[in-house]
């Protein structure tokens, strides 16, 4: 006779109930079938488990040998059932993304297209929202996977108990001006040189806004920007026109634009902005993230080199059997 894992979990259940009666009652099989079992067991293993008496059932040295054995076994058997039941479960779900300055993602949508390849079915739900929105939904189970902008400092608070949050990509600040600025031809400024300009920086709510209003602060630059906005595209557009000089991270270069140059910042310390990206450690999607991880990472630049890696054929990122949806958030679009 072969054992089956029912033999095994009988076997625990007495163990852990100490009489072949309590645990019958437990299994809801007679008493005589579960003495028969364990018999067929102990002959297949060749050894005693359990001595039999008067005041119940107690292991053997082989028995408790065994024990701790089998409830690994058993905790397996549920873990492999547990994920069985859940992607049947998320079989035909979307996988639900949310975050922040999403125009910057250059290389979401192939990482998508590559991971939508290994899946027979992948629809993608992808919301653009502040990073304080992505973490409630997040933890909430409203989101599976969370990217979002932080400074080089990381969190202000914890991400509470159960969410796991990795560094993706680091890049740093440059100032974007229009054409014919005076700082063109200097190529670099430091933050001092601002302190007349009219500036386009992102509202005081964001957290990026924070990191700049501390670095301008070493600088003894006082801030009083002209324009505030989220809207990346926006920003770099009001630069275009003149209306100010913009300090940004430097992924924003990569967005489309014309009559707008990038001037470096000439100070010894300059802050990171940190791309991150956060789940819950008990998400029924975590093999699904992890790879959207890894292959995110092949696809982000080294440090300091740009732009991110993209394949000539970037124009057909999307595969035919993925179905991406962008929605805005309600509040604000580019930000952080």
């Amino acid at each position: 006779m072969a054992a089956e894992l029912r033999h095994y979990r009988y076997f625990v259940e007495i163990a852990q109930r100490g009489s072949f009666t309590a645990a019958s009652a437990a299994l809801h099989v007679t008493q005589s079938a579960l003495s028969e079992q364990i018999l067929l067991l102990e002959r297949h293993l060749g050894c005693r488990l359990f001595d039999r008496g008067r005041h119940g059932a107690r292991l053997t040295a082989h028995g408790e040998a065994l024990f701790d054995q089998a409830m690994l076994l058993l905790s397996v058997a549920n873990e492999l059932e547990q994920s069985a039941k859940s992607r049947q479960r998320h079989r035909g779900q979307p996988l639900r993304l949310g975050v922040t300055m999403g125009p910057l993602l250059v290389w979401l949508p192939e990482v998508l297209a590559n991971l939508s390849r290994s899946h027979e079915k992948l629809d993608i739900r992808i919301e653009d929202i502040i990073t304080a929105e992505i973490f409630l939904k997040v933890s909430i189970g409203q989101l599976d996977l969370g990217i979002a902008s932080l400074g080089d400092d990381g969190l202000s608070v914890s991400p509470g108990v159960g969410m796991e949050v990795h560094s993706l990509f680091e890049d740093d600040w440059v100032i974007m001006v229009p054409d014919g600025h005076p700082f063109i031809a200097d190529g670099s400024v430091p933050l001092a040189a601002l302190r007349d300009e009219q500036l386009v920086l992102f509202p005081k709510q964001y957290t990026l806004r924070t990191v700049l209003d501390e670095f301008f602060a070493k600088a003894g630059v006082s801030v009083s920007p002209v324009i505030e906005t989220g809207w990346m595209e926006m920003a770099i557009r009001f630069v275009e026109v003149g209306m100010g000089v913009t300090v940004v991270p430097r992924a924003v270069t990569l967005l489309p634009s014309s009559n707008v140059h990038v001037v470096e910042i000439d100070e010894a310390y300059k802050p990171r902005r940190v791309l991150t990206a956060l789940y819950r450690s008990d998400t029924p999607r975590r093999k699904t993230i992890e790879k959207l991880l890894r292959l995110a990472r092949e696809h982000l630049p080294e440090p300091g080199s740009w732009p991110p890696r993209m394949d000539a054929d970037a124009a057909a990122l999307v595969a035919p059997k993925t179905a991406i949806t962008m929605e805005n958030s309600a509040q604000l679009r580019d930000h952080h």
